[in-house]
């Protein structure tokens, strides 16, 4: 039995300490640096190279699952400490590449009609 299971056995209040659960953090973090590198799109410099900002958005999002993953993972050993931070990163980063993978499919589509129209000139 550990100590937080003692001092819940006992009555006692648990404190945890802010910002113990860091891959939650990171999570959230590398979830936000995948939807702002998607943004650099309205500003208009990723169109100068955008499968960088794709492959950007897509690390970012694999970033923020997993360790979205570890930190439900620790938030649970933690007493709940930032278990919503990890899951909120973990949603966003599902929705990052979903977004990405539809970004993909467009281009893609974009390639075949282009070669489609080609062909029947």
């Amino acid at each position: 039995m550990s100590s937080a299971e003692n001092m819940r056995a006992r009555g006692e209040q648990t404190q945890s300490a802010p910002g113990r659960n860091r891959p939650a953090k990171v999570s959230l973090f590398f979830a936000a640096c995948g939807y702002a590198s998607l943004g650099n799109f309205f500003t208009g410099i990723a169109w100068l190279n955008p499968g960088i900002f794709v492959s950007m958005a897509v690390l970012s999002a694999l970033t923020a699952i997993v360790s979205g993953h570890v930190g439900r993972y620790r938030g649970r050993r933690l007493g709940g400490d930032g278990r919503g931070m990890a899951l909120a990163g973990i949603l966003l980063g599902w929705l990052l590449l979903f977004i990405c993978a539809l970004i993909g499919l467009a281009f893609i589509g974009f390639i075949a009609g282009l070669t489609f129209l080609t062909d029947n000139l």
